[in-house]
This record gives C-alpha cells, sequence and structure tokens, in this order.
C-alpha cells in the first residue's frame, strides 16, 4: 500500500487514550474479530495507547474498509510497512514503543520479531499488555496478567536506615 491507506477520514487520529482507541480503535477491532492473533495486535496496540494518538502513524499505516455504512467499517494496520517505517527511522518513539509495536507486528502480521531483543526494555505496564496479547492469541481465556510495580530501590538496601544517616541523626 502507498500513501494514505484509508479512503474515508479517520476519526480520533489524535489525542487517543491509552486503552480507549476511540472510533479506530472499535473499528481496528471488528476488523480483527475472530482470528485471536489479530484480535491481539489491535488490543495491544489499542490499550497502549501511543501509536493510536499517532496522527503520522494512522495516516501512513492504518486502513479503513470502504464506508458505505460507517457503523460496519472496519479498519487494519500494515504492520510490514509500520515496522519498515520503524526501522528507516522514520517513526520517533522511545525503546518500549518501539518493542511494543514491534510485538503486535508479530502477531497481527507475522513480522519477525526478537523477543530476546524486545521484551528487556519493556517496563511493567507494557510487559503485562504484552504478555495478555500472547495469553490472547493462544486462546488462552480468562487469564488475569498482574506484574508488580519493580521497586524503588534494589532489594537489600535499607533505605530509612540510609536517610536517617544522611540528616545526621546516627551520629
Amino acid at each position: 500500500m502507498s500513501g494514505d491507506h484509508y479512503p474515508c477520514p479517520v476519526p480520533g487520529e489524535a489525542g487517543v487514550r491509552a486503552g480507549d482507541g476511540g472510533r479506530l480503535g472499535a473499528m481496528l477491532r471488528a476488523g480483527a474479530c475472530g482470528l485471536r492473533a489479530d484480535e491481539a495486535a489491535a488490543e495491544l496496540l489499542v490499550r497502549h495507547g501511543h501509536w493510536m494518538g499517532r496522527g503520522e502513524f494512522v495516516r501512513r499505516f492504518a486502513w479503513v474498509q470502504a464506508c458505505p455504512d460507517p457503523a460496519r467499517a472496519v479498519a487494519g494496520i500494515d504492520w510490514r510497512e509500520a515496522i519498515d517505517g520503524l526501522d528507516g527511522g522514520g517513526l520517533a518513539c522511545s525503546a518500549s514503543e518501539a518493542g511494543l509495536l514491534r510485538v503486535a507486528a508479530s502477531l497481527g502480521g507475522g513480522v519477525p520479531v526478537s523477543l530476546r531483543a524486545v521484551l528487556g526494555g519493556l517496563d511493567h505496564v507494557n510487559i503485562a499488555l504484552v504478555a495478555g496479547a500472547v495469553l490472547h492469541a493462544n486462546g488462552t481465556t480468562g487469564a488475569t496478567v498482574t506484574v508488580p510495580a519493580p521497586p524503588r530501590f534494589p532489594p537489600g538496601i535499607d533505605v530509612a536506615g540510609a536517610m536517617g544517616s544522611m540528616r545526621g541523626e546516627d551520629r
């Protein structure tokens, strides 16, 4: 596909809240319906929120089916082109945002991803989103993914004791 991939305006190109996706999110979900890996990829992108709120990403890589009945419109992502755009330096983003897009592209479009290179760069929120997507793609239903927040300080460091001695209370 080249140029703009959608024949009609895509609402919600900017400012989409994570987890919402607006109308475009609903259309992506509709376009993926029934194919677990595609559903997982669409849901991962929608729940993360970053890429859905980037007008440049949506204009370049999202497509929307012709809209004779807007209530039934479906959308998709050209996953290969999105990853080519990412690899070509045309999509500015953090390592975590890039990693999440790579996992979504692998689920939704079969684009190869090095999990070794990607998973270590995801924070606890994004790793939970990825884990949920993988479980969904596998057909696992009813599973809840809980990833505890990382500790503020490395284990074994007595922060309270260190703070007291910094104030001169232990002298």
